[in-house]
Formats: structure tokens, C-alpha cells, sequence
């Protein structure tokens, strides 16, 4: 069995390591994971997929308690800690089997050449670097598509999962007010890019634990989200697509600087975010605000852009 330092175990307890120092320095439980992993890959349909998640993070929080309640008892954190860390594997390693689940869902599926075209030339600048995109004209233009449904699974292998409306950023950017912002998780930095060709002043930051699916460019920061948290002390944190249960997003609500979080994303726990924290937000209010989240494209009813504001202090 190994052994862990009372260190190490409160720094993986509090998710002060990321995935890939954890993946580097346990590779027996990362491969224990992969086995697992292994069996499903053949039948990863979402409901196997969120069993399997479901699983680990029951394990993961039962684990969490145990050591708790133990006050951090070294026999009791070497036997439960390592379910901690394999939780954490699977976590991440299913996001990227969903990313190649949905990329393959279609086989060699394709748009026809009328789609395609409409598509290229309506959501992207050239390849896949995405434009903000005209509400009028997409609403004209999408009805003409045939093949709606396979838009989303094709630009998901590169790690694009909407677009953005030219009337999204210019309220996100009016929301923003000119005060310090920072992206988070923030992909290939796109939103970040819109942002400041609108007028912000937003730096982009990124853990690059997607880079087998996603190329970051230069300008966006190689930093985990507590990192650059407290590197810029920003007063708006803006975050697009957070991983469902991800571990960084409740270190925006510990940030004292941070005035108001944007996060563009889907209404279901499952998808994206992190909805124990946006449920327990501390000293922030929380809004689903549907006027925002109508202008995330495509249009669909799971889209949501949740508001966080810090609550003036006498009604904390």
C-alpha cells in the first residue's frame, strides 16, 4: 500500500494538485482507472458513462468523510485517499471519452456540401477559429441547415461546444464595466479573444489539461484556475463549458477580489459546472439569467449564463 504525507494527502484533499501531477505521480491508479475505462469504451453511451461517474464520486465522497472524521488518521487516509485520486482520474479521463464518443457518434458522418458551406462561413473566420456570430443572420440561416444535430458532436473533438452571438459579447463586455477580468478554463481562448477585440480588458488562463484536443494559442496563460486567481485578483471571472464537478471553480467564491463570475454553460449538473459550489456560493447571489442565455448559439433550452455578484456586506 502507499503511503502518504499528511502534506500531500491535505493538498490532493483540498485539489491543490492538479490531474496531471496526480496522472505523473500514481500511475498504478491510473491505470486500475483506465481498466475500468477500458470495458465501457465499446458501449459508452451517457447513461453508462454518468453510472460510472456517479460511482466514483460516491466512492470519492465517502472517502472524503471517512478521512474527515478520522482527523487525517494515517492508516485511514492511505486506505481511502487513493479512491479520492482514481474519483479524480475518471472524472477527467470520461470528459475526454465523451469528446471522443461524440466526435464518433456520426461514424464518417459529414455535412453536405450546402451545410458546410453556410456553416464555415456563418460561425468561423477559416478552419476552426470561431467569429462572433450575427443573431439576425444565423436565426435566418439555421433554419436552412438540414443536418442541425451533427453540428455540435463534429466541433466537439476541438473542444468547441457553442458559439458565441456578436449580441452575447457586447452584453458580457457592458457586464464587465471595464473592470479587471479573467478567463478561466478557458480553452482555446476564445471567449476571451471576442471579449477584448469588444473593448475588455480580459487575460485568458488555462491548465492545458485538454491539449490532445484543443491547440492553445500563445496568448492564453498556462495557469490552474486557484494560480491565476491569485496571480491577477481579478474583479470578474468569466468561465465558459467549466467541467461538470470540476475542482476550480469554488475557488472563485474564496477570492476576495471578485465583484461578479460569469459562466456560460447548460443547466444540467451533469454537462458542465460545478453546481455544489453555485449552489453554496458563500457571499455571492446566484441568477440563471435567460435574457444571456438565449444568445448562446445554437439556440437550445439547456443554454444558461449564470451571474454570481458578491452581496454588499450587510447582507452576507
Amino acid at each position: 500500500m502507499r503511503k502518504f504525507t499528511n502534506e500531500t494527502a491535505k493538498k490532493i484533499l483540498a485539489n491543490e494538485i492538479t490531474v496531471q501531477t496526480l496522472l505523473q505521480q500514481y500511475p498504478e491508479y491510473k491505470e486500475e482507472v483506465l481498466r475500468e475505462l477500458g470495458e465501457i469504451k465499446n458501449n459508452a453511451g451517457a447513461n453508462v458513462i454518468q453510472a460510472v461517474i456517479d460511482r466514483y464520486t460516491a466512492s470519492a465522497k465517502t472517502a472524503n468523510a471517512k478521512i474527515s472524521k478520522s482527523g487525517m488518521n494515517e492508516v485511514t487516509v492511505n486506505a481511502f485517499l487513493p479512491n479520492i485520486i482514481k474519483a479524480r482520474f475518471a472524472i477527467h479521463l470520461l470528459e475526454q471519452l465523451n469528446v471522443a464518443v461524440s466526435a464518433n457518434s456520426g461514424g464518417n458522418v459529414r455535412f453536405n456540401r450546402w451545410d458546410g458551406t453556410i456553416l464555415q462561413k456563418l460561425l468561423f473566420r477559416k478552419g476552426f477559429e470561431r467569429k462572433p456570430v450575427s443573431l439576425p443572420l444565423f436565426r435566418f440561416f439555421w433554419r436552412l441547415i438540414k443536418d442541425k444535430k451533427i453540428l455540435m458532436p463534429l466541433v466537439g473533438k476541438k473542444g468547441i461546444y457553442c458559439f458565441y452571438s456578436k449580441e452575447l459579447i457586447k452584453e458580457l463586455a457592458v457586464l464587465t464595466g471595464g473592470h479587471k477580468c479573467l478567463e478561466i478554463a478557458a480553452g482555446d481562448g476564445t471567449l476571451t479573444r471576442f471579449m477584448n477585440e469588444a473593448g475588455t480588458n480580459c487575460t485568458a488562463t488555462d491548465d492545458y489539461s485538454w491539449k490532445h484536443y484543443i491547440d492553445y494559442p500563445a496568448f492564453v496563460e498556462k495557469a490552474d484556475a486557484k494560480t491565476a486567481l491569485a496571480k491577477y485578483n481579478p474583479e470578474v471571472v468569466m468561465c465558459s463549458w467549466p467541467v461538470p464537478r470540476n475542482p476550480y471553480e469554488r475557488h472563485v467564491f474564496k477570492t476576495d477580489s471578485v465583484q461578479l463570475y460569469i459562466v456560460i454553460g447548460t443547466r444540467n449538473p451533469q454537462t458542465t459546472g460545478d453546481f455544489e459550489a453555485y449552489h453554496n456560493p458563500g457571499p455571492f447571489s446566484m441568477e440563471l439569467n435567460e435574457r444571456l442565455s438565449a444568445l448562446i448559439l445554437p439556440p437550445s433550452g439547456d443554454n444558461a449564463v449564470y451571474l454570481f455578484r458578491r452581496k454588499p456586506a450587510g447582507n452576507l
